[in-house]
């Protein structure tokens, strides 16, 4: 037999072999299919109607400014004119309001002595500091020991006939050893006060470094104020920040009882209209995406522009449905509009396509997955499972999505995350109740 009959004999073989693995695992697997079965729920069951849920397609906001200027009068201030007239645009440095600057003179100088009353607070109190740093701590204070004498030891002769024999002399009352008495030091008070333990100096300093810095900030912050009104007074001329549009304009008299501004100034990119959007709902919309608004306040329609999408999630938000669900803060610039004001309600909805949900439903995404961009059920067909891929919407409603396709109402599908949800393996169809037990 020669070399090549061999190899085709060796080749035939371990195909034979290899079909008969083939063969056997494919037994293998139809016989453990055929053992297990996957419990099936009717979509009617589990799923809604379009027209019974609330569609995340349509959110809610509110107004809020993105720049804005506000003017105050003080009771004690003097207005001599108001320069601009509700809806008027400016540009940043136009005068808004002139006021009276001889009323202002005394204010400031008052101001200015207060300032300059600060100034040497400052400087005591760093004095102090000084003082503290450089005191020795009562641990650290030297001692002297008072010298100690022994009282010297006399015989007085006793006689007793002819021979003298000496006695001892009385010895005073012993007393007890004296202790070391603190020497003043020469860093402390005159009057010899006891000076502050180390842990207590050391308090003691952090308190006064503590003190310094915020006088020090209150100065500085009363110094800028200070500059600030002094430039106002002295042509007595309020500007504006920014270009913008005049909001409001109320009198001086008016402004000052009330505590309200006398003028709004409010950019003409200001307002913006903050909300709230799911996570099933992210992906259908991007930045540059168009919305269409209406606001309960004004009555009005309004268009906007999406210019952001936190990735961030919201915290403690509470959505109308119920539903569990993230979501993350989104923002939407207001088109031409000059009517709304801060905090007015807007009802949005994303202009997501004229997607016609009439003849669809919601399934909870619980009941699907996902490959890639496609999603898939494991529908029950003929007494057993099959993969099958469905049809999805934009829109989505708590935690379903809309299903236009590939699926009916009166379809079953299986929980697809459970072991025995595989292609091919036999249903029985069960309550929904049967998912909870």
């Amino acid at each position: 037999m020669n070399k090549t009959k061999k190899i085709i004999i060796i080749v035939v073989a371990c195909l034979v072999v290899l079909g008969g693995i083939y063969i056997t695992l494919r037994t293998l697997k139809q016989k453990n299919q055929n053992s297990k079965t996957a419990g099936v729920y009717a979509v009617s069951d589990i799923g809604y109607n379009a027209s019974d849920m609330w569609d995340s397609s349509t959110l809610s906001g509110n107004v809020t400014v993105n720049s804005e200027q506000k003017v105050y009068v003080g009771k004690k201030q003097v207005v001599s004119e108001i320069k601009v007239t509700e809806g008027q645009t400016v540009k940043a440095g136009d005068v808004l309001l002139v006021y009276d600057t001889t009323a202002n003179d005394l204010q400031l100088e008052l101001q200015r002595s207060e300032l300059e009353l600060s100034r040497v607070s400052i400087i005591d109190a760093k004095r102090e500091l000084e003082k503290l740093k450089n005191t020795t701590p009562l641990e650290d204070i030297p001692t002297t020991e008072a010298p100690t004498t022994e009282a010297p030891t006399t015989e007085a002769p006793i006689a007793t006939g002819s021979d003298v024999v000496p006695q001892p002399a009385p010895q005073p009352d012993p007393q007890p050893d004296p202790q070391p008495a603190p020497q003043p030091d020469p860093n402390t008070d005159p009057d010899a006060e006891i000076p502050p333990t180390r842990e207590e100096l050391k308090k003691q300093i952090a308190e006064k470094q503590q003190e310094i810095v915020s006088m020090q900030t209150q100065y500085e912050i009363a110094q800028v104020k200070l500059q600030i009104e002094e430039m106002q007074n002295a042509t007595g001329e309020v500007l504006a920040n920014f270009d913008g549009v005049v909001k409001t304009v109320t009198t001086a008299d008016e402004a000052a009882s009330s505590g309200e501004p006398a003028i709004v100034i409010s950019a003409a990119d200001g307002y913006l209209v903050e909300s709230q959007i799911g996570e099933l709902a992210m992906s259908t919309v991007k930045i540059g995406d168009t919305v269409s608004m209406y606001c309960y306040d004004t009555g009005m329609n309004y268009e906007g522009t999406i210019t952001e999408i936190s990735t961030f999630p919201e915290d403690n938000y509470s959505n109308y449905n119920g539903k569990v669900e993230t979501y993350y803060p989104i923002k939407i610039a207001l088109n031409d509009a000059t009517d709304v004001s801060q905090n007015m309600y807007m009802e949005i909805t994303l202009n997501s396509g004229a997607e016609d949900s009439s003849e669809g439903f919601y399934l909870s995404k619980a009941f699907m997955k996902q490959e890639g961009s496609n999603y898939y059920v494991m529908k029950d067909v003929d007494g057993r499972l099959k993969k099958t891929y469905i049809k999805v919407g934009n829109k989505t409603s708590g935690d379903s999505v809309l299903v236009l396709g590939g699926l009916t109402m009166q379809d079953y599908i299986a929980f697809p995350y459970l072991d025995e949800a595989v292609e091919g393996v036999k249903t029985v169809q069960k309550k929904t109740d049967d998912l909870y037990n």
